[in-house]
């Protein structure tokens, strides 16, 4: 069995922690809140639907898309409570320990900057966040740290600082990170099949950026625009939406052509319908009074539409419109 290390007390942080707990692992939190002295006491709600009388769960059930299915729906609600090790500092972190970092964007960079300076040296990471560029400037400086990005569209929230809740069934993927001038190998490592276990299905793909750039121009199109509503994300199947998507969509394909236009808008209505009710991590930000993940998403895409000389007026409005509700 690895030795884990999982970041903070996020929604998803909480999830993995859990699901890691359950297959055996050695896990710790690393946190500096002042409650979390030597252990911290992690709760985790289940609150979905799955199939009657099947053990799997549905990776994909939103009964939002599958009305078929709602008479053999039935609820599945559990709460389970886990006291984790609290650390404070790498130093403390068992041996060869994968770190299990879910942030957001903006979070990133300083905290890498903190685990350096503390000394971390030649570890493994598996980062997973929103948008692109997170973190790069600090990474480029350690190349003795082993990237991998995890991609989820599994589904949490936090009821309080240590209670999330696993409000959405998904499925993730997982792959090294490719840097300049250093090798990958896309043989899965052998604590793969230990997080595999924690929280079914995950995939190891041989080019996780392809999945990145996907999940961040949905992200691109549904969180400023249902933000900018004020309302939940089922605003944006109304018609007035559509010009806005392809145009966002489009763009993003212009700048990396490996991405199409259709494919994405396409994906952007399938997960508007299936989180309809939601309201969007971005829109929660500007209500909470919290910094939102806009330099990350919209702003990463013109800031590359500009060195490539590419068109990104749509994603660069974003940006500056969602900007200014952070003011």
């Amino acid at each position: 069995m690895a030795n884990w290390v999982i970041v903070g007390t996020g929604a998803l942080s909480a999830l993995w922690a859990h699901g890691l707990h359950a297959a055996g692992a050695n896990v710790q939190v690393y946190s500096h809140h002042e409650a979390d002295n030597q252990r911290v006491a992690l709760s985790v709600s289940q609150n979905f639907h799955q199939l009657s009388g099947q053990d799997k769960l549905h990776p994909d059930l939103h009964p939002e898309l599958l009305p078929e299915l709602l008479p053999k729906l039935q609820k599945c609600v559990n709460v389970q409570t886990v006291q984790f090790p609290v650390i404070h500092s790498p130093s403390e972190a068992s041996a060869n320990a994968v770190w299990l970092i879910m942030v957001k964007a903006w979070q990133l960079e300083p905290l890498l900057t903190e685990l350096a300076a503390k000394g971390l040296r030649a570890a493994t990471m598996v980062l997973s966040h929103n948008g692109m560029g997170a973190g790069d400037t600090i990474l480029a400086a350690n190349e003795q740290w082993q990237i991998f990005d995890l991609v989820t569209t599994h589904g949490a929230w936090r009821q309080s600082r240590t209670h999330s809740t696993h409000a959405g069934l998904g499925e993730s993927w997982i792959g090294e990170r490719a840097l300049a001038d250093k090798p990958i190998d896309n043989n899965p490592p052998l604590w793969f099949v230990e997080l595999a276990q924690a929280l079914p299905p995950l995939h190891w793909v041989d080019n996780i950026l392809h999945r990145r750039w996907q999940k961040m121009a949905i992200n691109c199109a549904i969180n400023p625009l249902a933000t900018l509503a004020g309302a939940d994300n089922g605003i944006l199947r109304a018609d007035e939406y559509q010009p806005k998507i392809r145009a966002i969509c489009e763009e993003i394909a212009n700048i990396n052509p490996e991405l199409d236009a259709d494919e994405l808008v396409k994906q952007v209505h399938k997960v508007a319908a299936a989180t309809a009710t939601n309201k969007c991590s971005m829109l929660q930000d500007i209500q909470a009074d919290r910094l939102t993940e806009i330099e990350f998403l919209n702003g990463f895409i013109c800031r590359e539409g500009e060195r490539l000389h590419v068109a990104t007026r749509s994603n660069c409005e974003l940006w500056a419109q969602i900007q200014t509700l952070q003011r």
